[in-house]
């Protein structure tokens, strides 16, 4: 019997929550596997969220259950548990969190750790950054790995294009996700005339050209800000654009990347963090590799992509989506599913 630590649901859905969501349904339809969740009566963001989780949770788990706790944190209370934690930022990155938010996880996350009989994480990357700042051996951390829904596919080609040559990035306004970089590398192209006419940058998320230093040149540029998006949007877009592009710095996985080659969407991918093992190998072709510190970097990848022809943009598309096809919830459902019977 599993316990599902469901303190998620409610949520705004980010790429955490969406994890927690496929891999549970996932997981319920596996012979032998019986779910049960316990969730706040109302969500709970904050202290008040996590004293639900460490005092209330645990009297819900039975001592014949295995709790799931899909989204970083869990009772310490339950020694029976499988915790996935997504990423080592509150470590690794410290300055984009506020000082009680890093305070609380980098004090419970390591003696979470500790007491859990399953830690798991969603990448290599991940797991190579979280084991020294848990205190644990690497071994102990299972790598998951992460998917998209099936929602995100490539539908037919063309029926739904944009004109001109339209890149899109998704991207909140967190430092790490670089937006900054990305935009001035765009007015750098603009500025030098290497874009086309009626070259589009469309942006997704909780972005505003307000919170970019040096933006006051964005009227005109070609930039367009769409906030965010549901599910239905965000593949239309994908499917729209001619590439992604995606300069983040840190990733502990990085789905947008994953879901725009499942849409078949040929992506200019930064070159960091865990974000190789989403893309490939270079030699793979499924997606091409930039320094994301360099806006020189950003921009000759834009425009070396734009020099291609027909049939090289069509193959970076159907490279994108045999290797988005190597990823799958069912997978990973499975690997919880073996580690749940081994505690």
């Amino acid at each position: 019997m599993v316990r599902l630590n469901a303190r998620f649901r409610g949520r705004s859905v980010t790429g955490v929550e969406r994890f927690a969501s496929e891999v549970t349904e996932h997981l319920a339809r596996r012979d032998g596997i019986s779910i049960a969740e316990t969730a706040p009566s109302l969500p709970q963001a904050g202290w008040r969220g996590h004293a639900w989780e460490q005092f209330i949770l645990p009297c819900a788990v039975s001592r014949d259950e295995i709790l799931f706790s899909p989204c970083n944190t869990g009772p310490l209370a339950v020694a029976r548990q499988l915790v996935v934690i997504h990423d080592a930022a509150v470590w690794d990155g410290p300055e984009g969190f506020s000082r009680s938010f890093r305070t609380v996880y980098q004090h419970l996350l390591p003696r979470l750790a500790k007491r859990s009989a399953v830690v798991a994480t969603v990448s290599q990357f991940s797991r190579s950054r979280l084991a020294p700042a848990l205190g644990i051996a690497e071994e102990r951390i299972l790598v998951l790995g992460n998917a998209v829904s099936p929602g995100f596919s490539p539908g037919i080609r063309g029926e739904e294009r944009a004109d001109g040559s339209t890149f899109l990035c998704v991207g909140s306004l967190d430092p790490r996700k670089n937006l900054g970089r990305l935009l001035r590398a765009w007015i750098r192209l603009l500025e030098k005339g290497r874009l086309p006419e009626g070259a589009t940058l469309q942006l997704i998320g909780g972005a505003n050209p307000r919170n970019f230093a040096g933006m006051e040149r964005i009227e005109g540029s070609g930039i367009e800000w769409l906030g965010r998006v549901d599910d239905a949007e965000l593949v239309r877009r994908y499917r729209a654009a001619d590439a992604f592009v995606y300069p983040s710095l840190y990733e502990g996985f990085g789905l947008p990347p994953l879901e725009a080659m499942a849409c078949g969407c040929p992506v200019l991918l930064a070159n960091a963090a865990s974000l190789p093992e989403v893309g490939g190998a270079a030699e793979e072709g499924a997606v091409r590799y930039f320094d994301p510190g360099s806006e020189i970097e950003i921009a000759t990848a834009i425009e070396r992509f734009l020099a291609l022809d027909a049939s090289e943009r069509a193959l970076m598309r159907q490279r994108a989506l045999n290797r988005a096809a190597r990823f799958s919830w069912e997978t990973i459902a499975e690997k919880v599913a073996a580690a749940m019977a081994a505690v």
